[in-house]
């Protein structure tokens, strides 16, 4: 059995391409080269240790899952790609935000340019 390999080690800070750099250039260059360090491995202790959801039969509208390897938490999804919005798990473990998000929340996100009303 070899050894596990960690996050770290699979996922690496890369430069961004020329779209990306236009499209997120207001982004700190730290926040857009650096990987997300949470793995699908990672989603279900998640679930079970944090509220992510107002109401758990609102859970079946929304899927959960990590990050890809080239994925930030700025980029949106495309003109007709899927809605999503990618966060910071400490938007639920330290904030105690919940989905669906509240009017003031979206608007407050917004304001902050991590998320789109």
């Amino acid at each position: 059995m070899g050894k596990k390999r960690s996050c770290q080690d699979v996922r690496e800070s890369r430069p961004l391409n020329e779209v990306e750099a236009q499209l997120y250039g207001w982004v700190d260059e730290e926040v857009l080269t650096q990987p997300s360090v949470v793995v699908g491995d990672s989603l279900p202790e998640l679930r079970r240790n944090v509220r992510l959801m107002r109401d758990v039969e609102l859970e079946g509208d929304y899927v959960l899952e990590a990050a890809g390897p080239s994925d930030r938490v700025p980029f949106q999804a495309g003109q007709n790609g899927p809605h999503f919005l990618w966060v910071y798990q400490e938007l639920f473990t330290r904030l105690g935000v919940s989905f669906p998000l509240s009017d003031f929340q979206r608007a407050v996100l917004t304001r902050c340019r991590v998320a789109i009303n």
